[in-house]
């Protein structure tokens, strides 16, 4: 597969990445915040409930409900929507800036291997977050979404409908923004390695949930490598859905939040670090037999 450079012709090409970058990051989130408040309500309105369900959240499944749909309106609307748009606004073929390019099987079997493998890495750190100071003003402002990924797991919702609002959506939307048009654009004024590290450090704490943030920006990271690495953006869509999917079932056939810090033994720690270094290493290695280029710029 055969790299393309996108021309970098648009109107905001010309503007320099220290600008565009944050001016996009804050539009991106306070257009996903501000869309997707008013697509609660209205979800919420039309599903016959009140703004006391949307306030009393824990209260009922009304409330919930309408949340998490209004949270998939926001991602398409303020992160998928805007993504593209600022491509636009970059390039004249913004298909090549976002990596729309079919990705090869090996590769995509590679980075589900990957994510298998970074799981054990992922709950340590998730216990590890777990157990670092906290204000506790952030602890309570995170029990919303507490709240909601509870109801999720527990099974009060339809689950294709779930699985399309908590894996599908974010799996595409967040992908096309962060890893799409954000990492581009810093690779290119910033170069790829830290283009790789300022996306997928940026993508945890956009979930603002500290209590979460290191293995939050170690996914992040990973699906960051990924894109630069295969050349296609479906890659970390298909790797981030699974990794959504794969909490959301796997919960509702055990009962429990997948999400929860667990404490895990070593030995699987290390087992997961060693797996996941060799799976780095086969897809570095195909990546430079395809592209001729070994090293990060």
């Amino acid at each position: 597969m055969m790299t393309l450079t996108a021309p970098a012709d648009g109107p905001l090409a010309r503007r320099t990445s220290w600008l565009v970058i944050p001016a996009a990051l804050l539009g991106g989130l306070v257009a996903y915040m501000v869309i997707g408040s008013v697509a609660s309500l209205v979800w919420m309105l039309l599903s016959g409930g009140s703004l006391s369900d949307l306030l009393d959240l824990p209260g009922g499944s009304i409330g919930l409900q309408a949340l998490l749909g209004g949270n998939a309106v926001g991602l398409v609307l303020g992160l998928g929507l805007v993504g593209f748009l600022l491509a636009r606004l970059d390039s004249s073929r913004p298909a090549v800036v976002l990596r729309l390019a079919k990705p090869r099987l090996g590769a995509l079997a590679l980075s589900v291997v990957g994510l298998a493998a970074l799981q054990p890495v992922v709950l340590w750190l998730g216990h590890l977050n777990s157990t670092l100071p906290m204000p506790e003003f952030i602890r309570s402002m995170e029990q919303q979404q507490l709240e909601l990924i509870k109801w999720i797991v527990q099974g009060d919702g339809l689950l294709m409908v779930n699985l399309v609002l908590v894996a599908v959506v974010p799996g595409i939307c967040e992908e096309v923004f962060f890893r799409g048009y954000i990492q581009r654009r810093a690779e290119r004024s910033w170069g790829v390695a830290w283009g790789i590290a300022f996306s997928g450090i940026i993508f945890g704490v956009f979930h603002l949930r500290l209590t979460e943030a290191l293995p939050l920006c170690v996914l992040g990271l990973y699906m960051a490598y990924l894109v630069w690495c295969t050349g296609s953006i479906w890659v970390p869509i298909t790797v981030h859905f699974i990794n959504n999917a794969a909490a959301l079932v796997l919960g509702r056939i055990s009962g429990e939040d997948m999400l929860e810090p667990t404490a895990i033994p070593w030995p699987w720690v290390l087992l997961g670090l060693v797996v996941f270094a060799g799976t780095i290493g086969l897809l570095h290695f195909k990546r430079h037999a395809v592209h001729g280029s070994d090293g990060l710029d």
